[in-house]
């Protein structure tokens, strides 16, 4: 997967004459839902006969007030994951907030030939005052002389018919329900371990939770997996308090095939469930 900012991929024009089809959004962790957007996009694809699958995100959530799901390394390595061409980070200001549905659709025909797109049903772009939904998406490109349908992806539904959605998900973390997560996102939540600082104890590897920007759950004890840089893992378990996140878990050599100069290649953690 080819990996541009999107402001790159704008000015220089490297794929302005390839086709695409595309989506845009946070994508802010792991979901059902995310996972029928990119897989809608990758069908459309194909029907539109398009060169390439886009992918437009932000660098950080723009409408985060507290903690993030993910980090822009594990949303990357998610997309990947799905066979997408070509994914475009925005890198989210003041500056670019003012910007209009229209502009940005008039920034899209520049950075390359829309054959469709594939959105949720609540995604929403351009400033709040001159917002437009998947429909106004369809019709500005429309009005700019660009035939390209948008598809509108249904959310996906639980078991008990509730929708699947981040907010929903920041609310299980909140109340330490992790062993919920999976029927919602596919996995268990996934705290990005690169490349922060941490400390060894005869207790285990201790990491300031100041330096950890993803949400975290209460205080507490939970089971949990270690993964190394080697994409090995180790059972663990992670005791949170108010300061600091210690893992503890036997075998910790098995995360590396050798040890960088600060110390074990540690990847992320796994929270599975609370003790």
């Amino acid at each position: 997967m080819i990996d541009i900012p999107f402001r790159e991929l704008v000015e220089k024009g490297e794929f302005r004459e390839r086709t695409a089809v595309f989506s845009i959004g946070v994508f802010d962790g792991v979901h059902l839902g995310h996972k029928a957007i990119i897989e809608s996009l990758i069908a459309l694809k194909k029907e539109r006969d398009a060169e390439l699958s886009v992918v437009i995100t932000f660098s950080e959530n723009p409408k985060a007030r507290r903690g993030v799901l993910d980090t822009l390394r594990l949303r990357k390595e998610y997309i990947a994951s799905f066979g997408v061409d070509l994914l475009a980070v925005i890198d989210f200001s003041p500056i670019f907030s003012k910007i209009t549905a229209c502009e940005f659709t008039s920034l899209l025909l520049e950075a390359f030939r829309p054959r469709g797109a594939a959105v949720g049903e609540d995604f929403r772009f351009g400033n709040p005052s001159s917002e437009a939904d998947g429909r106004g998406l369809e019709r500005l490109l429309r009005e700019k002389g660009c035939e390209a349908p948008v598809r509108i992806v249904d959310s996906v539904l639980d078991e008990e018919g509730k929708k699947i959605s981040s907010t929903r998900l920041r609310q299980m973390i909140e109340k330490g329900e992790l062993g919920c997560f999976p029927r919602l996102s596919g996995q268990f939540y996934r705290v990005d371990l690169v490349p922060l600082p941490y400390r060894s104890c005869s207790e285990g590897l201790i990491f300031s939770r100041a330096s950890i920007h993803q949400l975290l759950p209460p205080p507490g004890l939970y089971d949990a997996a270690l993964m190394g840089q080697n994409g090995k893992e180790v059972i663990a378990e992670a005791r949170i308090d108010e300061d600091y996140l210690l893992i503890s878990a036997s075998g910790l050599q098995v995360l590396c095939s050798e040890c960088g100069k600060d110390g074990l290649l540690l990847d992320s953690l796994y929270l599975e469930k609370r003790r």
